[in-house]
């Protein structure tokens, strides 16, 4: 699944971040990173972009961003 996908109050858990170069470091610099959990704790109304709480902190996350990383529901 992917985390763009995800509807508020779902926990999840990263499998892997599909991106390369300055995005995937991006994403691992706000805590996404392999094997950490996380919670959705809000969204737009049309879905871009989303909060997520992730490693005790609250992480906005584009549309962008969150297509390019694969989580499995907890």
């Amino acid at each position: 699944m992917i985390l763009n996908e995800m509807k508020v109050g779902q926990s999840g858990r990263i499998v892997r971040l599909l991106s390369e170069g300055a995005r995937n470091r991006r994403l691992c610099e706000m805590g996404f990173l392999p094997g950490t959990v996380f919670t959705v704790t809000h969204r737009a109304p049309l879905g871009s972009p989303m909060a997520i709480s992730v490693r005790g902190y609250e992480v906005i996350v584009g549309v962008d961003d969150a297509v390019k990383v694969e989580v499995e529901i907890v």
